[in-house]
């Protein structure tokens, strides 16, 4: 419902800015584009284009049967030697002008991602049309693929992509939210690297998420998933995280706002609940090296756990703080270990080191993937739980 209200909300605005111009534009003439998708190499690129279906956004909701007799978006795909003119190629096949400024989403095929993305960067620095704040995601495949698949409850899949990466920041903060604009900042800093959400297609009959019959069923068979963290150096995609990896990276580059963190050990398991979390990292030189000083303080709460002691005092207490700590010290080592042996520096450690010491930078910039393979890493986790007030005994316990 909040999607449909932004949508109609977007096309009243763009009716009312367009129909002030002097050269003007009808809103009937445009092809309000939600999301695009990149595959090919320089010299050879395919554009796909997610076109909002005005009158098919109706109020009902994504599985009544108005909502579903008729797909909220048109997706199709032009050719050309440069992005530029798989746009002007649109004006062929397309009886619309294309408008990209409400576009959510940029997907980009997985094998466009390796051979190099300049000209992908450069179109959006040079175009006003062209959204810097525009999410960015890595298919894993074709991006042409991934935009014909419609993405239950939403009626438009671009905004589905968007609602997905955003309240997994706000809730699970295992991949990071990526802008175009902060990707660019990343990949041109000293660092020289970004990582980017994957989307994955997972199921047995994929190609039923291109009918809008899907809406009709309780259940699909197949899903569009967040699946890993592309790794970028500089505008080539050099390789993968899995989610407990990238997890690991969200601690080390202070991003965790809510999360899930269990305890194992045995036959005894524990849940909290991070709640907040303020991670500082810190590169301190020791003789001729550095080594990655990492301070975490968090808090959280208990949200389940079997074991047969009681919780009330504060020794049982000090003890679940101590192993949620343990567990978020594991996570950050496991993130910290894929980036030494991916000799690639997601947290921005090399931006450091050059701002507070500029002489030592000059001399290890030229080796700094070996520098950070090599570097030692320090941690200090102090957890909180929140609400000590709260425990009591485990209802393990209760049930003898």
């Amino acid at each position: 419902m909040v999607s449909q209200f932004r949508v109609s909300y977007v096309l009243c605005i763009a009716g009312l800015l367009l129909t002030g111009c002097v050269d003007r534009t009808e809103l009937n003439e445009l092809g309000i584009t939600t999301a695009t998708g990149i595959d090919g190499h320089q010299g050879d690129w395919i554009n796909t284009y997610q076109i909002i279906i005005p009158s098919a956004m109706t109020t009902g909701s994504g599985g009544s049967s108005t909502g579903a007799s008729q797909s909220a978006v048109h997706t199709f795909s032009t050719h050309g030697k440069t992005l530029r003119e798989t746009v002007t190629k649109s004006s062929l096949e397309y009886p619309r002008k294309l408008y990209f400024a409400q576009n959510n989403v940029i997907v980009i095929g997985k094998k466009a991602a390796e051979q190099g993305i300049e000209e992908i960067i450069d179109i959006y620095l040079r175009n006003l049309d062209s959204r810097e704040t525009v999410k960015v995601f890595i298919a894993n495949g074709e991006a042409r693929d991934y935009l014909k698949k419609l993405v239950p409850p939403e009626k438009i899949p671009g905004q589905a992509l968007e609602n997905i990466i955003e309240k997994n920041r706000r809730y699970g903060s295992i991949y990071p939210s990526v802008s175009m604009y902060e990707f660019i900042s990343k990949i041109s800093s000293d660092s020289g690297a970004a990582g980017v959400p994957e989307i994955s297609l997972e199921g047995s009959e994929p190609e039923k998420l291109d009918s809008v019959d899907v809406f009709k069923e309780t259940s699909a068979k197949s899903k569009l998933k967040l699946s890993g963290l592309s790794i970028f150096r500089k505008d080539k995609r050099v390789g993968h995280l899995n989610e407990k990896e990238s997890i690991g990276v969200s601690w080390l580059n202070n991003q965790i706002k809510n999360t899930t963190i269990n305890y194992v050990d045995g036959n005894a398991t524990a849940a909290f609940l991070i709640r907040k979390a303020k991670v500082k990292i810190t590169p301190i030189k020791n003789l001729n090296h550095f080594y990655l000083n990492v301070d975490v303080k968090t808090t959280g709460d208990l949200l389940s756990a079997s074991s047969q002691r009681e919780m009330k005092n504060m020794q049982s207490i000090d003890q679940l703080q101590k192993q949620a700590a343990e567990i978020i010290e594991l996570q950050i080592r496991e993130g910290w270990k894929a980036l030494q042996q991916n000799n690639i520096d997601l947290i921005g450690i090399g931006n450091k080191i050059h701002q507070k010491n500029p002489k030592d930078w000059k001399k290890i910039k030229e080796t700094w993937p070996k520098e950070l393979a090599n570097m030692d890493i320090k941690i200090n986790v102090k957890m909180k739980l929140a609400r000590p007030g709260l425990f009591g005994e485990s209802f393990n316990e209760l049930l003898k």
